[in-house]
């Protein structure tokens, strides 16, 4: 063997023991996240992933679309997917099931929806609704627990007086209230935003969006917290690091949202962008307000079920 050839081996040798040494460095632990609805609260996730921030923390995010929160958290139950941004409603019902979870990192302030009919309709309130059908996102979901909560709460009987159905969400719920197959349906703030675009078409009957409650979050059982800590930690830490990045560029804002809404109008990107960043919690942090109403409106479905308090409900660690 020549003596260049003898220097070439060794030199292929060094540059592959580099490689195989500084693997580890680069590999990324996959963490899938199913999304219960997709809607502007996803803007600080979608903007971690755009800018990197998963990847330094040495996380691969793959994301699954599911149809309402409960499906989604029975993927979560099942440990098909990790995380699920979804309401927190799910952690009072996943801890009657003895399976605990745990809010990484909070995504939105306040109730993210509104009952919305058509505009011509006779509808004034929740209670000129009775004998009809309303329409949710799917059963044990965030909207589900709100309407049977406010039919309650004016002292109707939500499974006698009303017919709840399941409609999904985006073009799904505004079909089914456009066809007049349901006379009224929840609507999640990114599409009514889009629908009231085309004026004198639709009215809100009834508005919760500026109720505090945890209802758009990264959720996910605490078995992944212990069993994966540097996945979790650096999941929240990625999506508190583009919240902050967001509320300090308004452009940035501005171009995430386009990528994730390209149908969308420059108005009325501008318009969601900024009720996104608005609404967003400083730092991903959950407030006790929040918490509060969760446990009045969940618990107001089904009193066999416990309250939670903050601390079972939000490991703030795991942003630090």
């Amino acid at each position: 063997m020549t003596a260049s050839r003898t220097r070439m081996i060794s030199t292929l040798a060094a540059v592959s023991a580099m490689a195989l040494a500084t693997f580890p460095a680069w590999a990324q632990t996959k963490v899938t996240g199913g999304v219960a609805a997709f809607n502007e609260a996803l803007l600080p996730v979608y903007t971690a992933r755009d800018l990197g921030y998963f990847e330094k923390e040495g996380i691969s995010l793959e994301l699954v679309d599911f149809k309402g929160g409960g499906p989604a958290v029975q993927a979560l139950a099942a440990k098909s997917i990790d995380i699920c941004f979804c309401a927190a409603d799910h952690i009072i019902r996943l801890r009657a099931r003895n399976m605990p979870a745990v809010i990484l990192v909070g995504l939105d302030t306040f109730h993210s929806y509104a009952l919305v009919a058509k505009a011509g309709s006779p509808y004034t309130d929740l209670a000129s609704l009775k004998g009809k059908r309303v329409a949710i996102t799917s059963p044990g979901s965030l909207t589900d627990n709100t309407i049977r909560f406010s039919m309650k709460e004016i002292g109707l009987n939500p499974d006698r007086d009303f017919e709840i159905t399941g409609a999904g969400g985006g073009a799904t719920m505004q079909a089914a209230i456009d066809s007049d197959r349901v006379a009224a349906g929840l609507v999640i703030l990114t599409d009514m935003a889009n629908m009231f675009q085309k004026q004198g078409a639709y009215k809100i009957i009834t508005d919760y969006r500026e109720l505090p409650y945890p209802s758009f979050a990264a959720l996910s059982l605490e078995s992944f917290v212990k069993d994966d800590p540097k996945a979790a930690k650096g999941f929240a830490r990625a999506v508190a690091k583009a919240i902050d990045a967001l509320a300090k560029d308004p452009e940035l804002a501005k171009q995430q949202l386009a990528k994730m809404f390209p149908s969308f109008t420059p108005e009325l990107v501008a318009q969601v962008a900024k009720s996104a960043v608005e609404r967003t919690p400083r730092g991903g942090i959950v407030s006790a307000a929040s918490i509060d109403n969760l446990n009045k409106i969940v618990l107001s479905t089904d009193d066999t079920l416990k309250p939670v308090t903050l601390t079972q409900a939000f490991d703030a660690s795991l942003l630090k």
